[in-house]
């Protein structure tokens, strides 16, 4: 695949969404640590990260359906905005109430503006390309993921306000260009398909598809143990007696899953490819559970660092395949209900740091309860994955028994 055969708009969605995680990257990691600051306890933290995925759990029966219905450019532009106006937000509140209602408004605009631009690759990609350009996307996502939180060290802008209005700029600088893009590069949405889906299509595709069900249903554990990446462990780690400078070793933990994702992703996309992206989340969701394990073991630096990197490659088989399955089961013109669906799966980042935080207020610094749970807790998912495989199986062999 050439690079010019990549539509502007595309260029748009993949560009901005590096220069926007990035931006993200450079504060949200450290949000908790923040939080903890000004006095939060472990479980009250655990709740506010857990309303911003409540309300996007929510917004996911809505948000994707309303792009289909409404438009990509409508849904997107609505989303860079309110993620400007949180992040403006975040940077002057300091009492509680104010964290839940932008925490709140942070959850909407991740269901508005991420069904929609996701939806918008596929529109504007070839069918064969597709898999190509989702990686390009989680590839340049994860070099954000590497450059951001070194920045935050290098600059000491770590916990401090202004990083917060960093964020907002950089919305801002994305919506304007995307609207531009958007204005020259007028597109037909949907394959050119012609639909005006029900706010209550989301409903019936969970009923209907069963394959995407239990997906979701998997995706949902796999969240709750890839949560604790930014809440329970960087919290544990602060907490930890036997581990110093816990802001530091936390960067350089995500620098870690950052270039150890960068170092396989293509290999683990070839195999996904290979033995069916369902099957990598199979894969992905039994290497992470083990990655949180070993966080259980870690009494020191080294481990963490190995764990982190086992962790990461399961992270990497979800992933990595995630985009690439819904686009595969979604019928063209409910592209955007059903990556507006997969926002349900944040039902798993709403009481994944919950259970962090209770069980890190619980055992403490006893890092084998807490983490162990967890692995086993994750790990339930890949009864729905094995589940998927199973169902995908059986329409595959209905459709082609039909056409022959």
């Amino acid at each position: 695949m050439k690079l010019t055969q990549i539509h502007p708009l595309t260029w748009g969605v993949l560009f901005g969404t590096f220069f926007a995680r990035l931006a993200t990257f450079f504060v949200m990691p450290f949000f908790a640590i923040y939080l903890a600051t000004l006095g939060f306890s472990a479980s009250v933290i655990g709740t506010i990260f857990a309303v911003t995925a409540l309300s996007g759990l929510f917004m996911s029966f809505f948000g994707g359906t309303l792009s289909d219905r409404y438009g990509r450019k409508q849904l997107m532009l609505i989303g860079i905005v309110l993620n400007a106006v949180t992040f403006a937000g975040l940077a002057l509140a300091n009492e509680l109430f104010w964290f839940y209602m932008l925490s709140m408004l942070m959850g909407m605009s991740r269901s508005f503006l991420e069904p929609a631009s996701r939806a918008l690759i596929s529109d504007t990609t070839q069918a064969d390309q597709r898999v190509i350009v989702y990686n390009v996307r989680y590839f340049m996502i994860n070099i954000a993921a590497a450059i951001g939180p070194l920045l935050a060290v290098v600059l000491s802008l770590t916990g401090v306000k202004t990083a917060f209005f960093v964020v907002t700029a950089v919305y801002i600088v994305y919506g304007i260009i995307i609207s531009i893009l958007f204005y020259k590069y007028p597109f037909e949405e949907g394959d050119g398909v012609k639909a005006r889906p029900r706010l209550t299509e989301t409903f019936r595709v969970l009923r209907d598809d069963r394959t995407f069900r239990a997906v979701i249903i998997g995706m949902i554990f796999a969240i709750i143990g890839y949560s604790q990446f930014n809440s329970t462990l960087p919290q544990f780690i602060a907490l930890s007696d036997g581990l110093e400078d816990g802001s530091r070793l936390f960067a350089y933990l995500l620098t870690t899953n950052a270039i150890t994702v960068l170092i396989v992703q293509y290999p683990i996309m070839r195999f996904g490819i290979r033995v069916s992206p369902i099957k990598s989340l199979f894969f992905g969701i039994s290497t992470l559970s083990f990655g949180l394990l070993l966080i259980g073991f870690a009494t020191v630096e080294w481990v963490l660092f190995v764990a982190m990197a086992i962790f990461t490659v399961g992270e990497v088989l979800m992933f990595t395949m995630t985009d690439v399955l819904t686009d595969e089961l979604a019928p063209e013109h409910l592209r955007g209900t059903y990556f507006g669906a997969m926002g349900l799966t944040s039902l798993g980042q709403t009481i994944g740091p919950i259970i962090g935080g209770v069980l890190l207020d619980t055992f403490g610094q006893s890092s084998l309860p807490v983490f162990g749970s967890l692995a086993v807790l994750t790990g339930c998912g890949a009864f729905f994955f094995a589940a998927a495989v199973r169902e995908r199986k059986a329409v595959l062999a209905l459709v082609e028994e039909n056409a022959g």
